[in-house]
Order: C-alpha cells, then structure tokens, then sequence
C-alpha cells in the first residue's frame, strides 16, 4: 500500500474528512465556488464538506482553470474572485505536468519500459514551456499589483 493509499484510508476513518479520495458532486462543487466567493476559509469549507484542506485548494484550482478554459475567463481575475494565489495555480500544473511525465515513463508497474528519444524531447519541450508560462504569470502578477 502506498503512502497516499494510507493517508487516505487514515483520513477515511476521520468523522472531520470522512469524504476524503470520494468522488466530487455537482452540489459540493457548487458550495465550494460559492464559499470561496463569499471569503469563507480553505480550513472552513474543508470541514463543511468533510475532506482535507489541501483537496479543497486542489479542487478549486481544477475549477478554476477549467473555468479559464471552457468561459475563456482571465486566471487572475479567477484567482482573485476565490482567494487563491496564480502561484497555487502554477504549482499545481507544475505538478500535474510531473505525474503526467512519470505516467508516460512509467506507463504501469510491470513495465519498465523507457521513453524513446523523441518523446523525452517532447517532455523536455514541455518542462521548458511551463518554465516560461511561470515567468509569464509572475510578470502579469507583478504588473496588476503595480495597478493596484
């Protein structure tokens, strides 16, 4: 069993996030836009929808990047509207981006089948590009507080 298997069974048994590892509803989701909205802490939310807290930052930057995506809304005004840093949100892809590499390098556990030339020069492409975007959102973070 892996460390994060048994966090989350750890976590599972806790009546405070119970929820942990479950599927999201549309209803939680909804309440978590709206809480984050109206100000309510990470810490708060957590404990209303009995999940930890750092799923409760995880979950909203998942909805607020897809929200980016699919109304072509602005990331920092997103961010901004639900209190949460567009440093959050880059770590958070950052992340992603690592788990989807080691995904490709590690396609199951059997295998240990390597990457070929041209794909690691893809995800060295990748790497660089998220480098890039950081430095970007930085500069744009930098730029709206010298507006403010």
């Amino acid at each position: 069993m892996s460390t994060f298997q048994r966090k989350l069974q750890k976590d599972r048994t806790n009546e405070e996030t119970s929820n942990a590892g479950l599927k999201w509803e549309a209803a939680d989701d909804a309440y978590l836009l709206e809480s984050s909205k109206n100000g309510i802490s990470i810490t708060d939310i957590a404990k209303h929808l009995k999940r930890t807290d750092g799923s409760i930052k995880t979950r909203l930057v998942i909805n607020i990047l897809s929200n980016c995506n699919e109304n072509k809304t602005d990331l920092e005004e997103l961010c901004t509207l639900h209190n949460i840093s567009s440093r959050e949100v880059a770590n958070y892809e950052q992340k992603k981006e690592q788990r989807e590499k080691k995904k490709v390098t590690r396609p199951n556990e059997k295998s240990s089948g390597f990457l070929s030339s041209d794909l690691l020069e893809v995800c060295d492409g990748l790497s660089q590009l998220n480098k890039k975007l950081d430095t970007v959102l930085e500069n744009q973070c930098t730029i709206l507080k010298k507006i403010k």
